[in-house]
């Protein structure tokens, strides 16, 4: 009798449990609210979202057409945060790095979104194989921009004082960025690079531009005696930079324009020649060198174009 009435009381406590088990089924878990005390989320549940959240932002994929690259620098990396925030995937500073500039690195990288790290010499000299002054940054680099959706919409009036750049065969990482940190401080508005033959951008051109190249379109096109002609179609003007044409000096740059910069060996291809409506020369002393470096034959067309552009203003005003 003892063990019956034990077994049966055992049973009905199952049975109260089962009850309470089944009422408790009838609530779905995932819609409980989280654990709050006062109306605030509980220390580890800010914990569990913070984790989550920096899981989530180190595994998302780059943009569509690009790929997760390495660049390092202080100039290039403050460039690209200042930019293109939300291009930055993780950025990585030096343990013993506490300056301004480093603080406001981190304010940018966060408000972007990016996962900040302080690591040690040897974790960034594994990430970036170059001068990285303690600052590297993970970004997703080579999503082409297209020069057809940038002409549809493109403002007639925004068109004014316009300044392309073409770069022709430009294959030196260090000439595409020392031309695109020129182009930036002389007010050109986007570059166009074919895509064969020429230097795309990496991290060498980001960090030769000291991260200017960031802070411009940069359109890739498959053939670029075709982008010329589109540009003519919408209206601009192509210089080509030549020794053999009229010096920029004695020549009316006109805007919107573009201007053709060809490699060092070979100057422009033919096809690509032809298209301009006048080609440009820079003086030279006659103790002079054959020719100047395309970066720096850049600098000083952009420069004579700036100061046309300054010139007319002022002329109107």
């Amino acid at each position: 009798m003892r063990e019956a009435k034990r077994g049966g009381h055992g049973k009905g406590r199952r049975g109260q449990r089962g009850q309470r088990d089944a009422h408790r089924g009838d609530r779905p878990q995932q819609d409980r609210p989280p654990r709050e005390r006062d109306g605030r989320s509980t220390r580890d549940d800010r914990d569990h979202r913070d984790r989550s959240e920096r899981t989530d932002r180190s595994r998302r994929p780059p943009p569509p057409g690009s790929t997760w690259t390495w660049i390092g620098g202080l100039h290039a990396v403050t460039e690209t945060l200042r930019a293109k925030p939300h291009s930055v995937k993780q950025l990585l500073i030096e343990h013993e790095s506490k300056t301004p500039e480093i603080a406001e690195l981190v304010k940018l990288a966060r408000g972007g979104g990016a996962r900040v790290i302080f690591a040690g010499v040897r974790e960034l000299d594994r990430a970036f194989n170059g001068r990285h002054q303690g600052v590297c940054a993970q970004i997703a680099s080579n999503a082409q921009e297209g020069l057809t959706q940038f002409f549809l919409t493109l403002p007639e009036e925004a068109k004014a004082g316009m300044v392309l750049v073409a770069l022709d065969q430009i294959q030196d990482p260090h000439n595409l960025g020392a031309i695109a940190r020129s182009a930036v401080n002389l007010g050109a508005t986007a570059l166009i690079i074919p895509e064969r033959r020429s230097a795309p951008v990496t991290p060498a051109a980001i960090q030769a531009s000291a991260g200017a190249i960031q802070k411009i379109p940069v359109f890739t096109v498959v053939n670029l005696a075709q982008a010329l002609e589109k540009c003519k179609e919408n209206g601009f003007w192509i210089y080509g930079a030549d020794a053999e044409g009229k010096t920029a000096w004695d020549s009316v740059l006109n805007t919107p324009m573009v201007l053709v910069i060809g490699s060092e060996g070979y100057g422009m291809r033919p096809l690509v020649r032809s298209l301009c409506d006048q080609l440009v020369s820079i003086p030279q002393a006659a103790a002079g060198v054959e020719s100047l470096n395309a970066s720096c034959a850049a600098s000083v067309l952009f420069y004579e174009i700036a100061r046309q552009k300054a010139a007319a203003a002022k002329a109107r005003s």
